[in-house]
């Protein structure tokens, strides 16, 4: 235990080795800048001062102290490395990425309610009902009740109602052939083949 005592304080901290000073047990620095962490004493040294540094610790709670430690070497690591922005630099880098993001963000959620619009029924212009025996591919006026816009039921009961009046009008059509071609069949062999039929 002894030896484990002696061999604690013959080894400076990061701090005591930079000030060339014995460490001591109640060095202030000890804890939070081992002799591992030479490179980061110094960085904050450099920035800060260890005077200032050590006013800091002894103002802050125990819990605290570990975390203010690495928040300065870090900033003081920053520093270093941007003299003129420092940590503001990253966090003005940081909200302009976020601005950027922000933007591409409402981009897409534009081009995605785009695709969401439900187009408006147009209802055909009306017609006569001579028009409609003339062209039964023509679908009758129809009006929803939706504002203009079909439903999906709307849409299923509109195709069979299509579908009905499409089969009724072919049937018809084929009856008035049938009966045209018995007429022309009777006429011919009533009168013969010099009968002329137009």
């Amino acid at each position: 235990m002894m030896f484990h005592q002696m061999d604690k304080i013959s080894t400076p901290c990061a701090a005591c080795k930079h000030l060339r000073r014995k460490c001591t047990e109640d060095c202030v620095f000890a804890p939070y800048f081992p002799s591992t962490k030479l490179d980061n004493y110094e960085a904050v040294h450099k920035v800060f001062g260890a005077s200032h540094v050590a006013t800091l610790i002894n103002s802050l709670h125990p819990c605290q102290r570990e975390f203010a430690m690495d928040t300065l070497a870090w900033e003081a690591q920053v520093q270093a490395n941007d003299p003129v922005n420092g940590c503001l630099g990253i966090i003005y880098n940081l909200l302009s990425q976020i601005k950027d993001l922000e933007e591409q963000l409402a981009i897409v959620k534009n081009e995605l309610a785009s695709y969401c619009i439900v187009p408006t029924f147009v209802p055909p212009p009306s017609m006569t009902n001579l028009e409609m025996h003339n062209n039964p591919m023509m679908i009758p006026e129809h009006t929803p009740n939706n504002g203009g816009c079909l439903t999906g039921q709307q849409l299923y009961n509109e195709a069979q109602r299509f579908a009905s009046t499409q089969s009724a009008q072919m049937q018809e059509t084929q009856m008035q052939h049938d009966e045209e071609s018995y007429r022309d069949k009777s006429s011919y062999q009533k009168f013969g083949p010099c009968f002329n039929l137009h």
